[in-house]
């Protein structure tokens, strides 16, 4: 053997094992930033007994781009969820116009979120999107 094939040496792994580093704490720091950022909201599907059983009125929210309305009455989303802890046990059934934003989506969920409400239903209206 000679001088030169003693002292070769196997490639340097040391970036290799650098850049694994790295990419190892990026995926720990997203998912944690990801379980911080997700808020958990329960549903119930409606199954036959729950349907025959609710003989009560449901409270309506609208939502449109000119604003959010509670049963005909105009709201605004600061004061939604004190509005809908008023409605007990009554269903809320959310309808969102064609043209409506969808942050107000969000801020009617979030809303019905903060006030307990467990009985939500959303629909689409069409026919008013311009």
């Amino acid at each position: 053997m000679t001088q030169p094939d003693r002292n070769r040496r196997g490639p340097d792994l040391t970036p290799v094992m650098d850049v694994v580093f790295i990419l190892v704490v990026f995926f720990l720091v997203v998912s944690t930033f990801s379980e911080t950022l997700v808020k958990p909201m329960q549903v119930s599907l409606p199954g036959a007994s729950t349907a025959a059983s609710s003989p009560q009125r449901a409270a309506e929210l609208k939502l449109s781009a000119r604003g959010m309305t509670l049963d005909g009455e105009a709201v605004s989303p600061v004061e939604l969820a004190s509005r809908l802890s008023g409605l007990e046990d009554r269903p809320l059934i959310i309808v969102a116009a064609g043209d409506a934003p969808y942050q107000a989506l969000v801020d009617a969920l979030d809303g019905a979120q903060a006030a307990g409400l467990g009985n939500v239903k959303v629909e689409t209206e069409r026919g008013l999107a311009k």
